[in-house]
């Protein structure tokens, strides 16, 4: 059933402070037929509709309001309502925000640009208040997701389709990769390279950092501590438990990879946290934080060739990565989208 006659039977609320009047009304318009939302254009406002109504299920606000930031609304929230959700929405680079995002945890901030997605801002809220996170089926509510994931051979999916594989050892890891790197070549002219960079870092996730024994041990690499150095191992065949989906497929003008893991090892605070590593720059060497480290930088750099990139996860039950990318849409700065449940 499509998510926008589910919420039509619920009231959820939500607070929208945006102090650029189009986007206000654009936003409201859209989200008004599924939420209560109330939309106000500063933060004074802000304010004493918070003071009159604590029972908002989201605050969504622009970073950068006429008067000040938005930082003090945001730690308001966090201190006196922590159950509302927050989300910001900003015309500038959230790079230059990484530090205060991370700090507060904050899971989605949203960019405004020529192309904003009211779409995207309709899904990002439901996903944020009803936890039901997983699924390329809410950012394209027409397509086919095939399962079971047993492909013998090589699929071309037509339009809005999306097939689905389990991988089960590094030798099927790396046909895949290959297989489906093709097929995006030859079907939507992408370099392999930027296919190949998608899949290895997902995949990697999913079947060398995600595994776990009981007493928190990896299964398939170990870790250097004072370096901050994970080793894999070679030709991993994983357990049966440790299966996991990978699944690609075109929409429009849309490529789709995605995959999925069932462990729910990954966390915002991790990724944020690299996220922050790569961002910012050392001032000394001018070169990133991170850039010695073994691992994290694929996140950083999924992000910034990925027209869209969304983790879902379930604690230590399922992690879900959604890589969208668009080459006809051309955005200059990266949403964050986080959801941990």
């Amino acid at each position: 059933m499509l998510i926008e006659n589910e919420l039509k039977k619920q009231k959820y609320k939500i607070l929208l402070v945006e102090d650029a009047e189009s986007i206000l009304l654009a936003i409201k318009d859209y989200l008004k037929p599924y939420f209560i939302v109330d939309a106000v254009e500063n933060i004074n406002l802000a304010f004493n509709f918070l003071t009159e109504n604590a029972d908002y299920d989201l605050l969504i606000s622009d970073i950068n309001l006429a008067e000040e930031s938005a930082s003090k609304l945001v730690k308001y929230c966090k201190h006196k309502y922590p159950n509302i959700k927050i989300a910001l929405i900003t015309s500038y680079d959230i790079n230059d925000y990484i530090q205060f995002i991370k700090d507060e945890e904050i899971d989605q901030v949203i960019t405004k640009h020529s192309q904003l997605s009211l779409r995207d801002i309709f899904v990002m809220a439901y996903k944020s208040i009803t936890k039901d996170i997983f699924g390329i089926e809410k950012y394209f509510h027409d397509i086919k997701v095939y399962f079971p994931t047993e492909l013998k051979s090589t699929i071309i999916p037509k339009n809005k389709e999306v097939f689905s594989i389990t991988i089960k050892n590094h030798e099927d890891r790396v046909s895949w990769i290959d297989r489906i790197c093709k097929i995006i070549k030859d079907e939507k002219n992408i370099p392999e390279s930027l296919s190949k960079l998608v899949l290895d870092e997902i995949t990697l996730n999913a079947m060398i950092r995600a595994p776990k024994h009981k007493d928190g041990t990896y299964k398939y690499q170990h870790i250097i501590e004072d370096q901050d150095k994970l080793i894999p191992k070679e030709d991993v065949i994983l357990e049966p438990e440790d299966y996991f989906i990978l699944q690609y497929g075109f929409y429009d003008d849309w490529i789709i990879i995605a995959c999925q893991d069932p462990h729910g090892a990954l966390t915002k605070k991790e990724i944020l946290y690299r996220l922050h590593r790569h961002a910012h720059l050392n001032p000394e060497t001018r070169l990133p934080h991170g850039l010695s480290d073994s691992h994290g930088r694929g996140i950083f750099l999924l992000r910034e060739h990925m027209t869209h990139l969304i983790f879902n996860i379930q604690n230590n039950k399922k992690t879900e990565v959604l890589c969208f990318y668009n080459p006809v849409q051309v955005i200059p700065y990266k949403n964050i989208s986080i959801y941990e449940i």
